[in-house]
């Protein structure tokens, strides 16, 4: 099988698209971006909207930089786990 992922910008050309693909005989299903956000709750959206606010405000640290901080306190526990 192979997906063919089709952005439309103009809600009228839908029905257009959706004529073509039937009469070449493909099978397809239409997805609407506001179906990808309806299952999430107002919580997950809340702690969604919250990251996004640190990360505008820099409060986010990138990958290297967290491997840095988790390497650096993994190192600290087993100096002070390992009685040195």
């Amino acid at each position: 099988m192979t997906t063919l992922r089709v952005e439309i910008e103009e809600y009228k050309d839908i029905s257009v698209l959706q004529k073509v693909l039937t009469e070449l005989g493909f099978k397809f299903s239409l997805e609407n971006e506001e179906d990808l956000f309806e299952d999430i709750s107002q919580a997950e959206l809340f702690g969604i909207g919250e990251g996004l606010k640190d990360l505008e405000a820099g409060r986010v640290a990138g990958h290297e930089q967290a491997r840095s901080i988790i390497d650096k306190k993994i190192e600290e526990m087993r100096i002070k786990y390992s009685g040195h």
